[in-house]
C-alpha cells in the first residue's frame, strides 16, 4: 500500500508494540488536518493524559500537526482516507520509536455519523466535519469532549481493543458490535464513535472500564 510495511498491518497488530516499552520506547503521533478542521488544544491535552495512563513509553509521546489540502469530497471511504495517507504521511516506525498517523477530514464517512474510524495497526481518520457538526452547539456536547471521546476511543482500537489484538482478561466483548465492550459507560462501547452517543458527552468523556483497563495491563501497559 505504500507505507513502511511496520505500519501496514491490522487494527489491534501493534497493540502489544504501543503499549509495552520492549520494542518502542517512544511514540511519534503525526497529525495532519484539513482546513477549519484543526483539533482543540484541550482534546490533544487529553489525548497525550490518555496514552500516558496506559502507554509504557519512557522516551515520551511527541505530537507533531500540520495544515493539508482537503480531501474534497463531501463524503470519504477508508480507502479515500488510505490513499490519502499514502500521499502526505511522513513519520513511521523506525528504530525505537512507534508511528502513528491521524488524520482530521473535511468530510463526513460513507456510513452517517461516524466520528472515527481506526483503519490500520498505526492509523486513525477522524471525520471532524462530523464532530463539529454535532458539537458545540444548543444542547450539544462540547467540541473538546466530543473530540477527545472519539479520539480516544480510536486510540483504544489501536490498542487492541476489545479483544482485537489485545486478549481480554475475562469475556466483555459485545457480540452484536465488535470489537467493542458490553459496558455501556466504557469508553469502548460501541456508540461513542457515532453521533449517536456525542451528545451524551456532555458529561464528561468515558474512561476505559475496569475490564478494559485490565486487558491493556495484561498486554504490556501500565
Amino acid at each position: 500500500m505504500g507505507n513502511n510495511p511496520a505500519n501496514d498491518l491490522s487494527v489491534g497488530a501493534s497493540a502489544r508494540d504501543l503499549l509495552s516499552a520492549s520494542s518502542y520506547t517512544t511514540v511519534n503521533i503525526q497529525i495532519e488536518y484539513s482546513p477549519g478542521m484543526q483539533l482543540q488544544q484541550g482534546s490533544i491535552n487529553n489525548l497525550v493524559a490518555f496514552l500516558q495512563t496506559f502507554l509504557n513509553k519512557p522516551g515520551g509521546i511527541n505530537i507533531t500537526q500540520t495544515q493539508v489540502g482537503s480531501l474534497n469530497k463531501s463524503q470519504i471511504s477508508v480507502n479515500d482516507a488510505l490513499l490519502f495517507e499514502q500521499s502526505n504521511r511522513t513519520v513511521y516506525t523506525s528504530g525505537n520509536s512507534i508511528g502513528i498517523f491521524i488524520l482530521v477530514a473535511d468530510a463526513d464517512y460513507s456510513t452517517p455519523g461516524v466520528g472515527g474510524v481506526a483503519y490500520l495497526n498505526t492509523s486513525v481518520v477522524i471525520l471532524e466535519k462530523t464532530v463539529q457538526s454535532n458539537s458545540g452547539g444548543i444542547g450539544q456536547a462540547n467540541r473538546v469532549n466530543v473530540e477527545s471521546g472519539v479520539l480516544e476511543h480510536e486510540f483504544g482500537h489501536l490498542l487492541g481493543l476489545v479483544n482485537n489484538g489485545t486478549p481480554m482478561v475475562v469475556p466483555h466483548e459485545d457480540e452484536a458490535h465488535k470489537p467493542h465492550c458490553n459496558n455501556k459507560n466504557c469508553l469502548m462501547y460501541y456508540e461513542i464513535e457515532t453521533s449517536g452517543l456525542m451528545n451524551g458527552l456532555n458529561s464528561g468523556i468515558p474512561t476505559l472500564d475496569a475490564n478494559c483497563f485490565n486487558d491493556l495491563r495484561a498486554n504490556g501497559g501500565k
